[in-house]
């Protein structure tokens, strides 16, 4: 009997160990980005320097790396991604999760795979026919980073760039997204779906009018949303489309019938911000 407790005792000790969460070298990292309306996410995990040579030793030149550590990092896009590829060609990498792989190079010519085999354990069972896509780009010397860094940086609506930062290396590799088409596609079924259409025409019309400067199509989306409901936003929008066509006088009247509406719903904030544009149109 004294066995038997004694054994049931070390199976509920050895699970307890095994349960704990401990602290791993390379952590975890996760991270969510939007470029235009896609949203991107990164997954690896970050070793750091610790006071070793990396790149040549800890991480070969010419031979494949996992970039990081434990599984390969991954990159999840809800849409397409354009990238120019190893021939220089642009290269499309379908919407879906992949994993990253580095070659680095000691003449700082690096290449940059994205592979279907996302369920590998580091890169030993790397399959270069599984690759989609294949980049070819130049290291450049950065500022020391002790712990792996991966990011979605310099962000527009149409493009961005993948960046690796580790030691003293600094890779970046852009690539480009199709808003305007994903965006329209997006206007669409909501339109279709046929839901608060004052609100939807409204940001419509206020995508075409900041972001592509289409003021024909900003002003069709923002008479149908006043059609619907006329309120002190989209009479406002629409003045502030007239007044960028040229349209001064008939941009002055929406405008101040835009802010007498918000005085009538007591929106200081939405006064004043009109306020501000009045007094700008009216003294040129």
């Amino acid at each position: 009997m004294k066995k038997i407790i004694t054994l049931f005792s070390l199976v509920l000790t050895t699970g307890f160990l095994v349960a704990q969460e401990l602290p791993k070298l390379s952590q975890p990292s996760t991270s969510e980005h939007v470029v235009g309306v896609t949203k991107i996410s990164l997954q690896y995990s970050r070793p750091g320097v610790r006071d070793r040579v990396i790149f040549g030793e800890l991480v070969p030149y010419d031979e494949v790396w996992r970039l990081g550590a434990n599984q390969p990092t991954k990159l999840t896009s809800a849409h397409d991604l354009s990238f120019q590829g190893a021939d220089g060609k642009a290269q499309v990498l379908p919407a879906g999760t992949y994993a990253v792989f580095a070659f680095p190079a000691a003449d700082g010519n690096w290449k940059i795979v994205f592979n279907t085999d996302i369920e590998q354990w580091g890169a030993g069972n790397y399959d270069e026919a599984k690759n989609v896509v294949s980049v070819q780009v130049k290291a450049m010397e950065n500022t020391f980073t002790e712990t792996l860094l991966i990011d979605i940086n310099k962000v527009t609506l149409n493009s961005a760039s993948l960046v690796i930062a580790w030691d003293k290396i600094k890779v970046e590799v852009p690539f480009t997204v199709e808003t305007d088409v994903h965006a329209q596609a997006n206007i669409d079924a909501a339109i279709a779906e046929g839901k608060d259409l004052d609100k939807v025409y409204s940001a419509a019309a206020n995508y075409f009018f900041n972001s592509k400067n289409d003021l024909e199509k900003a002003m069709e989306y923002i008479d149908k949303s006043i059609a619907i409901t006329k309120t002190f936003s989209n009479v406002f929008l629409k003045a502030r489309i007239l007044h960028k066509k040229g349209e001064v006088k008939e941009a002055i009247k929406l405008a101040e019938e835009a802010k007498k509406m918000a005085e009538e719903e007591k929106n200081e904030g939405w006064v004043n911000y009109i306020q501000e544009d009045l007094d700008t149109w009216k003294e040129k």
